[in-house]
């Protein structure tokens, strides 16, 4: 075989074995990416949601205000709906809670209402008269309110057993910014089996869109300091996911509330 020769085979073999890998990368097919959902990969990687967390959590509307003393002794909150069966998701991974937690919502024409019964042993619980945003290193529950259904920021309030507040604005990636105050009323109380906190979030507060199929994006946890910082989740977290605001909840039912708004800027001295 001639040189001319080897090097036209050699140009051959090259040809064939790029139409070959074209043909490979045509016929596999191409992920899709979604802004809220993430890729294939991610999708996959999700943790197992049960149906009654998949679908939208419809929020009742109360015929009236509950009194946020903390007793969770208002009729209005046989109404509400519940949230239970959290998950342990740190340290453990998606394993069951150390100690029972249930929180319940329910809104008016103004106001957002949210309550807590932390179960727990009375003589364990820590929690002092901590300082506003100052609670996250004892006992606490933390909600997050993706109030655009972005995955992208969400509204943090969080609250101590003696309803102490901490609240602040988280952008996914980029962490949460302290220094906006919610105007909102809350109220804790220790019990015979653990702890209560009732949560008044008037909707001047927030920014938000509501309405007719609208839905609000949300995350429930629940802190036991003692326990190695647990955290338990009422959604399933997987870890192979970063953001968190992807594997949220959802509210819907919104409907026919005020579109006022107040927000307060606090200025560090």
């Amino acid at each position: 075989m001639t040189v001319k020769q080897l090097l036209w085979l050699v140009c051959a073999l090259g040809t064939l074995c790029m139409s070959v890998a074209a043909q490979a990368t045509s016929a596999s097919p191409t992920p899709s990416l979604n802004s809220k959902t993430g890729s294939a990969a991610d999708t996959a990687k999700r943790a197992v949601i049960p149906p009654e967390k998949a679908k939208p959590i419809t929020v009742p509307r109360f015929d009236k205000p509950p009194v946020i003393d903390g007793k969770l002794d208002d009729e209005v909150w046989k109404h509400a709906a519940v949230f239970r069966d959290f998950l342990q998701t740190y340290p453990g991974d998606n394993i069951a809670p150390s100690k029972p937690t249930e929180m319940m919502i329910g809104y008016d024409a103004r106001t957002f209402y949210m309550a807590f019964r932390c179960y727990d042993e009375p003589d364990k619980i820590r929690a002092t008269v901590a300082k506003r945003d100052d609670i996250f290193g004892e006992d606490n529950v933390r909600v997050f309110l993706d109030t655009f259904n972005d995955q992208r920021r969400a509204y943090l309030v969080g609250f101590n057993p003696l309803g102490v507040q901490a609240d602040g604005i988280m952008t996914e990636g980029s962490g949460t910014d302290f220094s906006v105050d919610i105007v909102m009323e809350s109220k804790g109380m220790l019990t015979s089996d653990g702890w209560t906190v009732e949560v008044a979030i008037p909707f001047k507060s927030l920014r938000y869109e509501a309405g007719k199929g609208k839905l609000w994006g949300i995350h429930v946890w629940r802190n036991i300091d003692r326990f190695n910082d647990e955290i338990d989740s009422w959604m399933p977290m997987s870890r192979d996911i970063t953001s968190q605001l992807s594997q949220e909840g959802h509210l819907t039912g919104l409907e026919g509330i005020s579109t006022e708004r107040t927000l307060e800027v606090r200025e560090e001295c």
